[in-house]
This record gives structure tokens, sequence and C-alpha cells, in this order.
């Protein structure tokens, strides 16, 4: 699990290797309360209020979580949590990969689009979890309304 704390925005990224099962409301739930309590204590942050959470699944990656504060009066004042929860399945992740990090063993398992000088991979099949370790290192990992701007304006390339 790699955190990212950003203002009133939380960003957790987890592997395909930890079972979470987000169709089962209680064990989410249950996954929630315990990340928050982890984010309290390891950052000394107080947390109460109203989040937007949007889950990002990705068979190939795994997850990334997007936890955003309302910052609604009332949750704070009680010290209460609240939150409204979005699974969004089947999401699809790219990574931006400099050209020198490119691995020839990649390039018959991804799709490749180009924008100005940057490259984007998207995974096509599965992938040696030492290369995807490879590639999250030396690149970054973009997903959401980022992954459709690209697709859009993107060309798609054969390296």
């Amino acid at each position: 699990m790699k955190l990212i704390v950003d203002n009133n925005k939380f960003i957790v990224f987890l592997n395909k290797d930890e079972n979470i099962d987000f169709d089962n409301k209680t064990k989410m739930e249950k996954y929630f309360k315990n990340l928050f309590s982890k984010i309290k204590n390891k950052y000394n942050i107080n947390l109460s209020g109203y989040y937007n959470i949007d889950v990002y699944i990705d068979k190939y990656y795994g997850s990334i979580i997007e936890i955003e504060d309302e910052k609604l009066d009332y949750y704070t004042y009680f010290n209460q949590i609240d939150m409204e929860i979005n699974v969004l399945k089947n999401s699809l992740f790219l990574y931006e990969i400099g050209y020198e990090f490119l691995d020839k063993k990649i390039l018959d398992k991804v799709s490749c689009y180009k924008i100005d000088d940057k490259i984007y991979l998207k995974i096509s099949c599965d992938v040696d979890n030492v290369l995807l370790a490879k590639i999250i290192e030396y690149g970054n990992v973009l997903y959401g309304k980022e992954v459709d701007k690209i697709l859009k304006q993107g060309k798609k390339v054969i390296l």
C-alpha cells in the first residue's frame, strides 16, 4: 500500500495481491474504518467529515482509492465520519514512462500512446510482476479522467 496525502485528498495505491472485497458492503466499510484509522495514526490527522471515495479497479494493477474531504461543517462539528463510496470496476490505468526505461520485453503486452514527448503504456494482457514493478518504479500510474484525455488526444504508436 502506498499513500499520498494532498491537502483534503488522500490517494491510496493497492496492488492486486491485496484482496479487498469491494462487492461486500460490510467488508468494504470495515476496510475503510481500518484505513481511516491507519491514516489518522500514521499522519496524525484528525479525520472527521464527509468523504467522497472513488475506487478505481484495474485487473492488471490492482486498485487506486481516491478519498476527498467534502468539508461539511456538520460532520466535523460532531467529530463523525460519513462517506459515499463509488466503485469503478474495470477501470483502465495507463503508465507514463520515459523512453529510456522502456523494456523491450513489455512491448508485445502493451499498446503505446504518445502525446508530445511522453509515452503512455496500456497493458493488454497479464504482465510478470517484476516487469510491472519496473514500469511502476520508473513511471507514473494514471487513472480516471487523465486516462480518458490521453486516449482521446494521444496518438497510438508502435515502438
